[in-house]
């Protein structure tokens, strides 16, 4: 079903306005020309040409925008001012007047297509003329003579001799040794609390002043509109129908007069109750000592003692090396060079566990011809050139 729509509008007057939709009008006079075919006309068109009207079938026609005509072989369509060429037809040439065109391929032949496969045979290898020589393998075993080392060093003895070292105090201070009786006193050890519980809360209102006030007395509060909107019926069921009056303002009398407090931000106070879900701060409700003990409260008189701070070398010592000692504590024996070396006895054997034979020279290598086999699995018939006709009628 459609939507009703509204073609005029009745006042509380009973007047009745119809509603003009000029943007509808708009659009009507733009398709009154279109795009229609107007035939065949004797009056000479060109592009751009602003004739109007012209002749059509020997009668006298008024172009509009949109309408097309064709003069000779040009098609031309009006744009409201002038001629605008859309279509010429006399570049086409005889064979756009033709009915039908033949095209005799002949009998044909068979080619191979790409699908075609290909089988490449084997062929032999044979070499002549090559020479070998046997040689060791990767896994070939060697013994190994190992040398007889002689070597004979010379020596002497040497012997160290410290004289001359002195040490003494590096600083002294007082140090003390002990104390006298010890002043004490017993303290708590650890103290518990229990803060679980919280001040219940409460709001109180807060009064910051009062103010004389004048409150308005109203004597009438006035009428609602009546205003009403429905469509009509039968004949005027296209009319929006609008009726009803205006309202009226209240009416004041003589104003009251009344004191006005005023109140402030709502001040929060303890109520003097606690419990473990109150909005106040939480308070200490039990005290528990976790036990006591004694502790000094003043240490007795100490007794000190001299003693080093620090001790010092006062006199480095003086070292003597002397060499050719007799051999005995505190004397080392060191070498002093090497009088002679002697080597002998080192030797490889190569086993012949595995001797191989290897290639040394290559003679002339002979490869037999290959053959191809082409598959017969994707044959495929085009013309030939020679027998190829085209027939125009």
């Amino acid at each position: 079903m459609p939507n009703p729509t509204i073609s005029s509008i009745q006042l509380p007057s009973g007047n009745t306005y119809d509603i003009k939709d000029s943007t509808a009008r708009d659009a009507i006079a733009a398709l009154e020309g279109g795009s229609y075919f107007l035939g065949l006309t004797t009056t000479a068109l060109s592009n751009n040409s602003t004739t109007n009207p012209i002749t059509i079938d020997g009668e006298s026609v008024t172009a509009k925008n949109g309408n097309i005509a064709v003069y000779g072989n040009a098609e031309f369509i009006f744009n409201g001012t002038k001629w605008i060429e859309f279509g010429d037809l006399s570049s086409l040439g005889a064979l756009a007047y033709e009915d039908s065109v033949a095209l005799d391929k002949g009998s044909g032949d068979n080619v191979l297509g790409e699908a075609t496969t290909f089988t490449n045979g084997t062929s032999a290898v044979t070499f002549a003329g090559g020479t070998t020589d046997i040689v060791l393998g990767a896994s070939t075993t060697f013994s190994v003579t190992q040398p007889t080392l002689s070597v004979t060093p010379s020596t002497t003895n040497i012997k160290a001799t410290a004289s001359g070292t002195a040490v003494g105090a590096d600083g002294t201070a007082s140090a003390i040794t002990g104390f006298g009786d010890h002043t004490t006193d017993t303290f708590m050890k650890g103290v518990s609390v229990d803060t679980s519980k919280k001040l219940v809360t409460t709001s109180v209102p807060n009064v910051t002043g009062n103010t004389s006030v004048s409150i308005p007395n109203v004597t009438s509060v006035g009428t609602a509109d009546t205003w009403g909107f429905a469509m009509g019926s039968g004949s005027a069921a296209e009319t929006l129908i609008i009726s009803g009056t205006n309202g009226t303002v209240p009416t004041l009398g003589t104003a009251l007069s009344a004191t006005e407090v005023t109140l402030g931000t709502p001040i929060t106070a303890a109520t003097g109750s606690i419990t473990t879900n109150g909005k106040g701060d939480a308070v200490v409700t039990d005290v528990t000592i976790d036990g006591k003990g004694n502790a000094i409260t003043a240490l007795g008189t100490p007794t000190t003692s001299s003693c080093l701070t620090g001790v010092k070398v006062t006199s480095q010592p003086t070292v003597s090396l002397s060499t050719g000692a007799t051999a005995g504590t505190g004397v080392i024996s060191v070498a002093t060079g090497i009088s002679s070396a002697t080597a002998s006895g080192t030797a490889v054997t190569a086993n012949s566990d595995d001797n191989v034979t290897a290639v040394t020279g290559i003679g002339t290598g002979t490869a037999a011809a290959q053959t191809i086999t082409v598959g017969t699995n994707d044959k495929v018939k085009v013309a030939k050139y020679a027998d190829l006709d085209v027939t125009v009628s």
